[in-house]
């Protein structure tokens, strides 16, 4: 019973994290992507696009109940109710957020919250909010639905690459956005061009580094005639385990031992006094390790 209560509670933090990212993917795109027309590729992307004949988030919704049946058809019904939270929440909080949006826009004398003249500012601004909700949802396992399920289709039946599928999708729809959402003269917005690619890299980035944060860890690999002297200090004084490989020296055709341990960036400082010590002549070398999953790491010690 204890083991049920543990795997619901972990299942409700899940989905609340999850919700707090669609909510903030929603807000990026109702307060800095509509109002400025700044089409970074996505069904969002789309929806701005044809926001003269209809509603952004209703425009969503449609595309991604018209992409929940294609990935029932096409991928199984675990796609499909996979998809299913994401691909519905993001255009209701999309909603709920454009109302605010407008009603602050009234008490601004119906102006933009940010004057169009600092596009930098809300380029950067809305990446870093976008960012970080992608990488809330990604990390808790959901989607907010859009241009991944017909990602999953190409790379099924035609096995195209993700990056080159996300490439043809979003390109696609970010080069449509830059011909048909010109300026008042009727001119194409270069500069719009530009803050697109920036916001996609920006919050690209920031979307990484919430997936993968938490874990930087350092993955340290010794050879050394001292070995077992080194292993004790390692499990004594690092508090650590220690893995122990048999390798061969390619030059010298000698049988040694390998100890592989993973830990923390400021017990790595500690590992490395300790091999310097016991062994000055030792080799070693370290790799970050961007994701560590287990006993001391993820697991109840």
């Amino acid at each position: 019973m204890k083991i049920e209560k543990k795997e619901l509670k972990g299942f409700i933090k899940e989905y609340l994290l999850m919700t707090v990212g669609v909510m903030l993917v929603a807000l990026s795109f109702s307060f800095f992507l509509d109002p400025y027309n700044l089409v970074i590729g996505g069904v969002g992307g789309i929806a701005i696009i044809l926001k003269p004949y209809m509603d952004t988030s209703l425009m969503i919704l449609i595309i991604n109940v018209a992409l929940l049946i294609l990935a029932l058809v096409t991928l199984g019904k675990k796609a499909c109710i996979n998809s299913i939270y994401g691909s519905l929440m993001f255009p209701a909080f999309t909603k709920i957020f454009n109302i605010l949006y407008e009603w602050l826009k009234s008490l601004n004398d119906n102006q933009n919250l940010i004057d169009n003249s600092h596009m930098l500012l809300i380029t950067i601004a809305g990446a870093i909010v976008m960012g970080v909700g992608l990488g809330m949802v990604v990390k808790h396992g959901g989607t907010t639905g859009g241009t991944e399920i017909p990602q999953n289709i190409v790379f099924k039946y035609w096995k195209i690459p993700y990056s080159l599928s996300l490439f043809m999708f979003d390109g696609t729809i970010v080069l449509l956005g830059f011909i048909f959402l010109r300026n008042e003269l009727g001119n194409l917005q270069y500069d719009f061009l530009l803050y697109a690619v920036i916001f996609i890299y920006l919050s690209g980035l920031i979307m990484d580094q919430i997936v993968f944060r938490g874990f930087n860890k350092r993955a340290v690999s010794i050879i050394s005639s001292k070995n077992d002297e080194i292993k004790e200090r390692i499990l004594k004084d690092c508090n650590r385990g220690v893995t122990i490989l048999n390798a061969v020296g390619g030059y010298t055709g000698e049988a040694r031992t390998q100890l592989i341990c993973v830990l923390s960036s400021s017990q790595f400082y500690k590992l490395k006094n300790i091999v310097h010590e016991i062994d000055p002549q030792a080799f070693y070398y370290v790799v970050r390790a961007s994701e560590v999953g287990g006993e001391g790491f993820t697991y109840d010690e």
